[in-house]
């Protein structure tokens, strides 16, 4: 193969059309964060989901107390009552 000599000839380049980053369609607002007052008043399952785990603690605490007969089970249930009011607290106002 014969080698050319002098400059190589350079071509033209053509701009190349940029690539557009994908732009994530925005959120819709119901389906944003948001606040837990607001989660818990939009989402019933989630309210449900949360009353049935203090509710299974109280039950916990309750069994214990009737088992062992002690006071301290017996304050934890009572105490663990306070945040099923908290949730409805939440929730409805």
């Amino acid at each position: 193969m014969p080698e050319r000599s002098g400059p190589k000839p350079t071509r033209a380049r053509r701009a190349a059309p940029r690539r557009v980053t994908k732009q994530h369609p925005s959120v819709p607002p119901g389906k944003s964060g948001g606040s837990p007052r607001d989660r818990l008043r939009r989402d019933p399952f989630l309210f449900l989901l949360s009353l049935g785990v203090v509710a299974f603690v109280t039950w916990a605490f309750a069994l214990t107390w009737w088992v062992t007969g002690s006071v301290v089970p017996l304050g934890l249930a009572l105490v663990s009552i306070v945040p099923a009011f908290f949730l409805f607290y939440l929730r409805d106002a």
